[in-house]
This record gives structure tokens, sequence and C-alpha cells, in this order.
């Protein structure tokens, strides 16, 4: 019995379009988004391709616009049970922007419990999007957060998906991962963002992740042909 993910940083919203071609071609069972505009009329056009919100979490404010991750499910392969989110740490930067900006919510975990319908087992799943303005000892300490989280249901499977921005220190990234017992689906994937910074200057950056844990990968996909955002969709199919 197999399932399909697919997780996408949609750039403040700028690959909303994109995304629905995405789905529409891949139709992917679960969708995990970062960076989508949180309205219930932008939610809503996901929701009129056929599938359900199974919740979303506001993250940050831009230009008087409200963005966050949103996890959404195919009704036909997916039953959702609850959901929940989780602040994660925060740092200077994000403090003075809340003062700023007046956006009081900070970086959260987007947590959602499937049953998947034919082999009645149950999923744990995270979307997750950690602070892109800050060093890795800030992501270090979101991620631990999140993984912690895990201990409350070791029976479910477990997928945490998302954009980690952990652009460097590997291995201690890997550690972490090991030390809860979770496998990296993407790790046949070189660089996950891709992005023209000064005229033939390109910047390449693994920043998305797909971990799991009791569950058996059967592809990874970086989709290359869909580039609204400066970040690749990934499209993980797994067995359950």
């Amino acid at each position: 019995m197999r399932f399909s993910l697919l997780t996408y940083n949609l750039m403040l919203n700028k690959a909303a379009e994109t995304s629905l071609e995405i789905l529409s071609k891949y139709k992917p069972d679960v969708v995990c988004l970062q960076e989508i505009q949180t309205d219930d009329k932008n939610l809503k056009l996901f929701e009129n391709s056929g599938y359900k919100i199974a919740d979303y979490s506001n993250s940050f404010l831009r230009r008087g616009k409200v963005y966050g991750v949103a996890t959404f499910f195919n009704p036909d392969t997916f039953s959702i049970i609850k959901s929940n989110s989780f602040n994660l740490p925060t740092n200077f930067y994000q403090i003075i922007s809340f003062i700023l900006h007046g956006n009081k919510n900070p970086r959260t975990v987007l947590t959602n419990e499937f049953r998947h319908d034919q082999s009645k087992r149950k999923l744990d799943l995270y979307n997750i999007h950690l602070s892109p303005f800050a060093t890795n000892q800030l992501r270090t300490r979101q991620i631990k957060n999140t993984l912690n989280d895990l201990s409350l249901n070791n029976n479910n499977a477990v997928i945490i998906a998302g954009d980690f921005n952990y652009p460097y220190g590997r291995k201690r990234f890997e550690n972490l991962i090991k030390e809860h017992g979770l496998k990296e689906a993407t790790n046949n994937i070189n660089f996950t963002l891709e992005k023209k910074i000064i005229r033939n200057i390109t910047i390449k950056l693994k920043l998305d992740y797909v971990l799991y844990k009791k569950l058996r990968v059967l592809s990874n996909e970086k989709i290359k042909n869909f580039n609204k955002s400066d970040h690749f969709p990934i499209l993980s199919i797994f067995s359950i």
C-alpha cells in the first residue's frame, strides 16, 4: 500500500497557481506547503482542486498579508484524526520583526494525525518551516523542539517535511535525525533551492527535507519543470 507526499515552499504564495498545476499532474495524497497565504480565498483554491485542508498555522506578516504553513490531503486516501501546532524558539531578529510589523506569532510547527484508510495505519505528519534569518544554533533548537514531540506517540508512522533552512552543519543535522530513529527520504537530492543573486551568480542550497520513520521509501523526486518559486517541489512516495 503506497501513498505520495509533496512539500513545496511557495515563495510568498508566488507559486500558488503553479502548485495547483503540480497537484493536477502528480496527484499527491498529502501536501505540505510553506509560505502560503493563509486567507480563506487562497486556501479555498486548493480545496476546490479536490483536496481537504487538514489545518494551517500562521508564521509571519509581509506587507499586510499573512503567510504560514498549510497541510492538505486527499480524502479518498486519508482521514484526519486531529490537528495541533506548537511554537518554536525565536531569536532577536524575529522579536524586532514582531515589534515592527505587529506580528506576535512566532514560527510554528503544524502537526496532523491521519489514518490511512486502506491499511488503517496512523501517520503523524509535521509540516515545518524554520527561521530563515537565523544561525544554525537557533534552527538546531527548533529542530530539537520538534523532534522532542515525537516521543508523545511511538506507535504511529512519522513524516517531517518542509523548509528547514539548514544550509550547513550537515553532520549535526544527521546526528539529530539518528537520535530519534528517523531516516531521510531526500538523501538523493543535492540541492532544493536555486537562486540567482548577481547576474550570472547562482546559489544552490539544500534547505528542504523529508524525514520519515516506520515507513519505506519507494521513490523521491525533485520536480524541475515548475520555477515560480526559488524552491523546488519535492515528491516522495512511501509504502505503509
